[in-house]
């Protein structure tokens, strides 16, 4: 039974104050100390500390500052009072005001609001009126989000400029404070309240280089080839945390901000039938699609960039004519270059001739502008490396094909030193996330900021995980180790068998697929007209 610690002696009344708000447009938490300090003088409590969360959601488990807060309040027995200006500060909706009351109860705590007062939770009555409140509360969530959404969408309307990650060659004017400039993009805090310029203005280091990415699409040449230049230059990309690839910029080249305009809303969250999120392009009269001019204005030569961009709807709709779908094949994801270690891809090698039998041909993309060999492989590819899927099996098989010849099949078992240590490496991360996900979920549900059913599906998802992750250490082994296993005799007709199942199309891809991983094989190295299966 949780006792209540109150005594009704003059003893001084010691608390804790927590503030909260979800986005900048939402609150400060100044304010709400200020509140805070001023509800605690009313009902004579010293507030011994103050617990803040800054730009968060309102998700229990995700408020490092609330978590703090307990543990606080968990090592310092004599504080009996938690004061937040507005109980929605820490509570949305009545699932999380039960778990709230539950440990305050189980500790002690007297919750002090603005508008409530003082809120015992063994007071039936008070945790009743909290419950409405908390109802109520729940409702204002989604408000809050289409209040947010419709404030940002009125000042860009207004023209003020919404840019919370600047496009390249572009960067927030830097703020000065106390004659200091700021770094671009490093906001202040100015009144409790995070304060970003809100100005763009053109980045030195960026905006040459933004030219002549225009300038080599004028010329024609590809974007992959773009990035690789780039990379080659070692020119750094926005983010600076990886080098440059074709997607990259191919979103620079249809970005309407260079042409001078300010594109707002232009993708917008949508979900599936599962409740996952994703991202759609919004119509061009979509009323949560703003335009308004840059206050830059065009950054490149408007007739540049509509004739890049022309250039660029006039190829996209050859390779949408070109395209076809390849149908999934049973080696998929199990076939790499056996030159540079990258994984191949299929394609259909017969394309027009429907009435033939679908060919399936697996090419490396090595070959492709700025690609390079993965560590412990001879080196990039200089010359396409393909085989046909069926050449392939047939090779696994011994069977004989086009011609009589047959293909040259070696089999190794283990991995080599390079792999052994990236996969043991990988392994035991996967461990340590499982258990210290399992360790962080006792911690939340000791305080009552986890149910017991997450609890339960959080000890079932990391004990499978951990348990599958030993298994495979179990079954990597100490050391690093390849066998040569002679291809003949009883091993050259178990994958005889295992050749003709796979080459059974009345069964499932899926099961075909399940069939090479039990009989062992972990990849298929390919350097035409070689073949080595690596089993593990």
């Amino acid at each position: 039974m949780n006792a209540r610690r109150h005594n009704a002696g003059p003893q001084v009344r010691h608390g804790v104050g927590y503030t909260r708000y979800s986005t900048d447009e939402q609150g400060s938490t100044a304010e709400q100390r200020a509140i805070n300090d001023a509800v605690a003088a009313e009902h004579d409590i010293v507030l011994t500390h103050s617990f803040a969360d800054e730009g968060v959601s309102r998700s229990l488990a995700d408020r490092p500052g609330l978590q703090e807060l307990f543990d606080y309040l968990e090592a310092n027995r004599d504080v009996h009072y938690l004061v937040v200006n507005e109980l929605e500060r820490l509570t949305a909706g009545i699932g999380q005001r039960q778990q709230i009351t539950t440990l305050c109860k189980r500790l002690g705590i007297t919750l002090v609001t603005e508008d409530i007062g003082l809120i015992d939770p063994h007071d039936e009555d008070a945790m009743y009126d909290a419950d409405l409140r908390a109802v109520n509360a729940k409702g204002e969530v989604l408000k809050v989000r289409r209040r947010t959404r419709r404030n940002l969408r009125a000042k860009v309307a207004a023209g003020s400029t919404i840019a919370m990650r600047p496009a390249y060659g572009v960067r927030m004017k830097p703020l000065v404070v106390d004659g200091v400039e700021l770094p671009s993009g490093m906001p202040a805090f100015v009144g409790g309240r995070k304060v970003r310029s809100g100005e763009l203005e053109l980045h030195p280091d960026e905006y040459p280089w933004l030219k002549q990415i225009f300038a080599w699409a004028d010329e024609g040449v590809p974007s992959d080839e773009i990035a690789r230049r780039l990379n080659t230059e070692a020119v750094p990309t926005k983010t600076r945390r990886s080098g440059w690839g074709g997607n990259t910029i191919n979103g620079i080249l249809d970005n309407p901000l260079y042409k001078g305009e300010l594109v707002w809303g232009r993708r917008q969250v949508l979900r599936d039938e599962n409740g996952r999120a994703y991202l759609e392009a919004r119509d061009e009269d979509d009323p949560g699609r703003v335009v308004k001019a840059s206050p830059l204005g065009p950054l490149v030569d408007p007739d540049l960039w509509d004739r890049v961009h022309t250039q660029r709807m006039a190829r996209r709709g050859e390779r949408r004519m070109k395209k076809r779908v390849v149908p999934e094949h049973v080696l998929d994801r199990f076939v790499y270059c056996a030159r540079c270690g990258h994984r191949m891809y299929a394609r259909v090698d017969n394309p027009g001739k429907p009435n033939m039998k679908i060919r399936i041909r697996f090419y490396c993309p090595g070959t492709r502008p700025g690609m390079v060999a993965k560590e412990g492989y001879p080196g990039t590819c200089t010359r396409v490396n393909s085989m046909l899927a069926d050449r392939i099996i047939k090779g696994v098989g011994s069977q004989p094909i086009r011609g009589g010849a047959t293909v040259q099949v070696t089999v190794s078992r283990g991995v080599s030193k390079d792999e052994h240590a990236r996969r043991r490496t990988a392994l035991e991360a996967r461990i340590a996330e499982s258990e210290a996900e399992w360790k962080n979920a006792k911690r939340l549900a000791i305080k009552g900021l986890l149910d017991d059913d997450d609890l339960v599906s959080t000890k079932r998802r990391t004990d499978e995980a951990v348990s599958a992750a030993r298994a495979d250490l179990a079954d990597l082994g100490d050391s690093a180790q390849i066998e040569i296993l002679p291809f003949a005799g009883e091993i050259a007709e178990r994958f005889a068998e295992l050749a003709q199942a796979l080459e059974d199309e009345s069964a499932p891809v899926a099961l075909r697929q399940r069939l090479l991983r039990d009989f062992g094989v972990h990849r298929i190295y390919v350097d035409n007209p070689d073949i080595r299966v690596e089993l593990l």
